[in-house]
């Protein structure tokens, strides 16, 4: 049910409400080094380095100062540094200091993007 939630988040014209799809505990982390991970990071807490991951979910209370170079980016916190992704999702509670590249984008109303966004441009063969 959650993933149709997700999907439906990218794939549907409709306002959805990021903070709906995940809960207000989940795996706490706190470190200062750059993360390269291969799978979905999903947790609150403070992250002081680059992140690289396929997918990125950062709660409510979470703090990311550092670079996000995701395929999928929901963000609900507070991010300092800049964005890469191919989709990204900006909550209502989130604060985004900084640039984001994407290839498809949601911002609900009250968030917060202390910086600029701009669709990528497409490749062509």
């Amino acid at each position: 049910m959650i993933i149709n939630k997700i999907r439906s988040l990218f794939y549907s014209k409709e306002t959805k409400k990021v903070d709906e799809l995940f809960p207000p505990k989940f795996n706490v982390l706190n470190c200062s080094s750059d993360i390269e991970y291969d799978g979905v990071l999903y947790f609150n807490g403070t992250i002081n380095g680059n992140i690289t991951c396929k997918n990125l979910k950062a709660g409510t209370r979470s703090l990311i100062t550092g670079n996000i170079n995701s395929d999928n980016v929901f963000i609900l916190g507070e991010v300092r540094g800049d964005i890469e992704a191919n989709r990204v999702a900006i909550a209502s509670s989130a604060v985004v200091h900084g640039k984001i590249s994407y290839n498809s984008i949601s911002i609900e109303p009250n968030a917060k993007i202390l910086g600029n966004y701009f669709k990528r441009k497409s490749k062509r063969s």
